[in-house]
């Protein structure tokens, strides 16, 4: 064989050697690129995840609880949520709002339950009153103690938030766009910025899109064509769906100053019993939930299950007992 071949031969092997190990060092490179950016990504995601946590966790009466998320036998939670005024407001302390919110995380089936303020309960201590006296008299403790009592369920945690929190949650979300069915007017719905005066409010039917006030506007009307304290509750269920269906469906995940601007709401405009992680895991549950909610008022209209007391504007449940309440919360929230 030729020396010269050979020389050649060796030449061309350490070239080929020498590609290779540049090919390796290159790959390599790329991989640590690939991997220290990943890690970075996480890094970040799970800051930001933490700063939100500590955001929606200062609403919260026990933050740093680890507990999970409180189910009964059949995987449901009961959440209760309370509408109360501003402060300054009259009678700030009044929940004139109460709606639970029931998730059964099992079968993934949503249910919202209003109750009247009108309605006449029986408070330990308190006496004959009307249900929504009982936050100011016993907190949200109480208040759940007594909407429990009503719909023969218990309710673990409650939530409660001021007219501003409804503003700013459905302005943090870039607005709702709800299908109105009738026109609504109502003349005497008072004055943002004197809640003694009346500045009126009205809106034509078909679809609007709502930012804060109208929402807030929407859900407050009562009198005029509004449909009284029943068709406000109805309203108050659209608009809660509507904010949920936004949060937990839409893009809202996907953009962090979106993202902030709701837990920013929820900072400075909501008290919760829950910790931070149960909010996650209850929002967890609403992401899951089907599309076909259910929706009950508690009403003096046919299958609403209350009567007006002669002489007053206080509710009593039909046939002197919550019994048949107690039936139909459970005929619609056992599956």
């Amino acid at each position: 064989m030729n020396p010269k071949n050979m020389s050649d031969d060796d030449t061309n092997l350490a070239l080929l050697k020498n590609d290779i190990e540049i090919k390796n060092d290159n790959r390599k490179k790329r991989k640590r690129i690939i991997t220290i950016v990943f890690v970075l990504l996480i890094s970040i995601v799970a800051i930001y995840a933490f700063y939100i946590l500590k955001i929606v966790s200062s609403a919260s009466s026990r933050p740093f609880s680890l507990n999970s998320l409180e189910t009964d036998v059949s995987g449901r939670t009961n959440v209760l949520v309370l509408g109360i005024g501003d402060p300054g407001h009259s009678g700030e302390k009044l929940s004139d709002t109460m709606l639970v919110m029931s998730i059964n995380t099992s079968t993934h089936r949503a249910t919202y339950i209003s109750v009247p303020r009108d309605l006449r309960v029986r408070l330990n201590g308190y006496g004959a009153v009307k249900i929504n006296q009982a936050n100011a008299l016993g907190g949200s403790q109480l208040a759940r103690t007594a909407v429990g009592d009503v719909l023969g369920i218990r309710i673990q945690y409650s939530v409660s938030t001021d007219f501003n929190g409804l503003k700013e949650l459905v302005n943090a979300i870039g607005g709702v766009d709800v299908n109105v069915t009738e026109s609504l007017s109502d003349p005497e719905y008072p004055c943002s910025e004197d809640e003694n005066r009346s500045c009126g409010f009205s809106i034509a039917a078909g679809p609007q899109h709502m930012n804060g006030m109208t929402a807030l506007q929407y859900v407050r009307c009562r009198k005029g064509n509004c449909g009284n304290d029943f068709g406000r509750a109805a309203r108050q269920q659209e608009i809660f769906d509507l904010i949920r269906a936004k949060i937990v469906r839409g893009t809202i995940l996907l953009h962090p100053l979106e993202l902030a601007s709701v837990a920013s709401a929820v900072k400075n405009n909501m008290n919760t019993d829950m910790s931070g992680l149960n909010l996650v895991e209850f929002v967890q549950g609403l992401s899951q939930a089907k599309a076909d909610t259910q929706h009950f008022v508690l009403s003096t209209d046919t299958g609403g299950l209350l009567v007006g007391a002669y002489g007053s504007s206080d509710l009593l449940p039909i046939g002197g007992d919550f019994s048949r309440i107690h039936d139909k919360i459970s005929s619609l929230i056992k599956n």
